[in-house]
Order: C-alpha cells, then sequence, then structure tokens
C-alpha cells in the first residue's frame, strides 16, 4: 500500500495553512512488540468539542513500529474525522448513507496514488462493524480459536460476506479488569494484528481513567459501555454471547454507499466510506448496553 503522506502531509499543519493543529507521540508496546502511537489534533472550529473522561482529546490515532508512520495514520484519520462531522450533518447526507448509518462506520483515508488503497481499507472497517453488530445481535456464529498472542484470547465472527477475517482479542488483567480489541483483515494474523493494537489501546485508557481515581463520570455511551465491558459483570455478558448459537437470521450485505467523500480534506487525502446496512440500528442507542463503542 504505497502512500504519498510525506508529500501529501507536507502543508498539513495550521502553520502552513493545513488543519493540523499539531501531533504528539509515545512509546505504546504492543504485545511484546515496541511501537509508537501518535495523536493528531484539528485546529478549532472544524470539528464539536468532545469532553472524554475516559478517552484523550485527539482527533486521530495512529500507532506503527515506524514513528513517521503512526504520526501518518494519525493524521489520516483525523481528516476522517473532519470528513465526518461535516459530510454526516451536511445537505448530502442521506447519499452518503448517513441516514441508514449515522456513525463514522466503513469510513478510511489514505494519502495515496490510487483509490483502491484507500476503497480496501473502507472496506475492511466497514466488515468488521457489520459482522461486530451482527454477532452482537445474534445474527452470526463466534468460535474460540487458538491465540497468536501469549496470555491473550482470540474470538473468530464467522460472518457470511466472502473474503476477509473478523476476529475479537480479549485479555484479563489480575485487577479483574478485561480489555478488548476486534478488527478486520484479508487473513486472520492481519486481523489479529491490527485487533492487538486495539486491545493495548483500550487497556491503557480504562488502565489510566481508573489510575486517576475515576473522578470524572463519562458523559458518553460509548465510554459508558467502555467501561461497562471492563467490569466482570460485563465480561461475563461478553463471554456468554461468545457461546451462545445465533438466534437470528444472518444479514444481508446490502451496500448503501461505496464511494468517495469529497470536500477540504481532499487537497490532503482520499476520505472513502463503504456503507453498508447494519444488521440492526441498536449499537447506536444510548440507551442499550451493546458491544460497541
Amino acid at each position: 500500500m504505497f502512500s504519498l503522506a510525506a508529500f501529501k502531509y507536507r502543508s498539513v499543519f495550521t502553520a502552513e495553512g493545513g488543519p493540523i493543529e499539531r501531533v504528539t507521540a509515545m512509546a505504546m508496546p504492543v504485545l511484546g512488540r515496541a511501537y509508537h502511537q501518535a495523536n493528531a489534533f484539528l485546529k478549532s472550529g472544524l470539528v464539536p468539542v468532545m469532553r472524554h473522561a475516559i478517552y484523550g482529546e485527539a482527533n486521530g490515532t495512529g500507532s506503527s513500529e515506524d514513528p513517521r508512520v503512526a504520526a501518518h495514520m494519525a493524521i489520516s484519520e483525523a481528516l476522517e474525522r473532519w470528513a465526518y462531522y461535516a459530510a454526516s450533518s451536511g445537505a448530502d447526507r442521506a447519499r452518503y448513507g448517513f441516514d441508514c448509518d449515522c456513525s463514522s462506520n466503513g469510513m478510511a483515508a489514505f494519502p495515496g496514488l490510487f483509490r483502491s488503497a484507500v476503497r480496501k481499507k473502507a472496506f475492511h472497517e466497514a466488515l468488521e462493524r457489520f459482522a461486530l453488530i451482527g454477532w452482537w445481535d445474534g445474527r452470526f456464529k463466534a468460535t474460540r480459536e487458538p491465540s497468536l498472542f501469549p496470555g491473550v484470547s482470540l474470538v473468530r465472527i464467522h460472518h457470511d460476506v466472502g473474503p476477509g477475517e473478523v476476529v475479537v482479542l480479549y485479555r484479563r488483567a489480575a485487577t479483574g479488569i478485561t480489555s478488548y480489541g476486534h478488527a478486520a483483515g484479508s487473513s486472520l494474523l492481519t486481523a489479529a494484528t491490527r485487533a492487538a493494537v486495539e486491545l493495548v489501546r483500550n487497556e491503557f485508557v480504562i488502565t489510566g481513567y481508573r489510575a486517576r481515581g475515576a473522578l470524572v463520570e463519562p458523559s458518553s455511551f460509548a465510554e459508558r459501555r467502555c467501561l461497562h465491558f471492563a467490569s466482570p459483570e460485563g465480561f461475563t455478558e461478553f463471554l456468554d454471547r461468545v457461546d451462545r448459537m445465533p438466534e437470528r437470521a444472518a444479514p444481508r450485505w446490502r451496500v448503501v454507499f461505496d464511494g468517495e467523500i469529497e470536500g477540504p480534506w481532499s487537497e490532503y487525502a482520499t476520505v472513502w466510506r463503504t456503507c453498508v446496512e447494519p444488521a440492526t440500528t441498536d449499537f447506536a442507542d444510548p440507551g442499550k448496553m451493546f458491544f460497541f463503542w
């Protein structure tokens, strides 16, 4: 996947007239491998200000063994976030499928030469969310599979979309906290490697929240879900779903939109969305403790 980030992002910072205010970086090992995590922040006014108790205020996050790649990934995700807020509330929101799925499911941004690269990323994002939502809604089977990482358990979701694997990784700490990571990929190894990064991030933010004394009550339903499933009660619910067989018919893979979302962000990267009709909209209901955040 050939990236033009070094060229495309040369003027992405506000000092050069771009949308990115700053990028911060830190070391974050991922299951024994030396990784770097970068966080990108958009300049004020481009997206709504969100106050989080658990997650940070970054608009984009990237992780890689190469710190430059991590920074480029964080910038790409921040540009995607900019496009999401603009497109989901704009006059063309229905065209992009936001009337069917109001979330950022199926979105990806990439500064490549060919659109095939970003379209593949968007497809895997859509597949991951489609399978995860369908599984939790009792429509797909899941099985425990041999893990690729010591001390980490792996669950494979058996969707019927076609090529591509979707996995959920989980790890329970001695403190009783359980962290999760889920992802899709062209192979089980690729999906599990991506999910491992998400697992470590999940573990990091929950541990940090508890280390601060959990003084601030989460205001977003996503953060409340994150804490719930990290708890022993939530973990029991998760395992119960893993061991249960499907209770409803599998959903059809119905593509609502598959194309580029154009806008001022297009100067820096191509933003693509593969919007697929979800099995249920319960994942977006703040009142439901859905395994999705």
